[in-house]
């Protein structure tokens, strides 16, 4: 398995900070500046919490078939967790 592809979100995320990290921090160090990386920061992390994978439950196999016989219609999703 090849680590930049299960961990490129993440990478992707620390590129993008670490871009603005330099680009904000760059002319000198101020208070509205730091607080700008920090929203950025907090803003990413949200957002990968938000939208990374998880594993769900599994569901018991006796209902999953109840389902699929009742005669409407199910959807089943297999996912890689990346």
């Amino acid at each position: 398995m090849n680590p930049l592809n299960l961990y490129s979100a993440p990478l992707l995320i620390l590129f993008v900070i670490l871009l603005a990290g330099l680009f904000l921090l760059r002319p000198g160090l101020s208070l509205v500046r730091l607080l700008v990386l920090a929203l950025l920061t907090l803003g990413m992390a949200v957002i990968w919490y938000r939208l990374r994978p998880v594993q769900t439950p599994h569901t018991d196999v006796e209902d999953l078939r109840s389902q699929i016989s009742a005669g409407t219609p199910v959807l089943l999703e297999f996912q890689s967790p990346y």
